[in-house]
């Protein structure tokens, strides 16, 4: 199993979905009037942030899976670069959803 990919890989969806139910989960009763919402106003998100945590879901389940398969690595090269563009762009999804 090669540590590095997975580490990575780890951190990315992790940090991820952190940062998407931090941005999508209600807290507050009144919100400022200002766009994008701070983060906890707005119920909208949380049907953003439950795909977006599906496809890194996804993406890292490629990781850890060509991870221990020593002869493939295209796979899971292609998940971590998914990775990579993906949780960036759930964060901006999220937050202006």
């Amino acid at each position: 199993m090669r540590l590095l990919p997975v580490s990575y890989g780890s951190l990315l969806a992790v940090g991820g979905w952190l940062v998407f139910w931090w941005l999508a989960v209600p807290r507050h009763d009144i919100c400022a009037m200002v766009y994008p919402a701070p983060a906890g106003c707005g119920a909208d998100r949380v049907p953003v942030a439950a795909l977006w945590t599906v496809v890194t879901a996804v993406l890292y389940g490629i990781v850890l899976f060509s991870a221990g398969r020593p002869r493939r690595r295209r796979p899971g090269t292609l998940a971590l670069t998914g990775l990579t563009i993906t949780a960036p762009c759930g964060y901006v999804s999220v937050l202006y959803a």
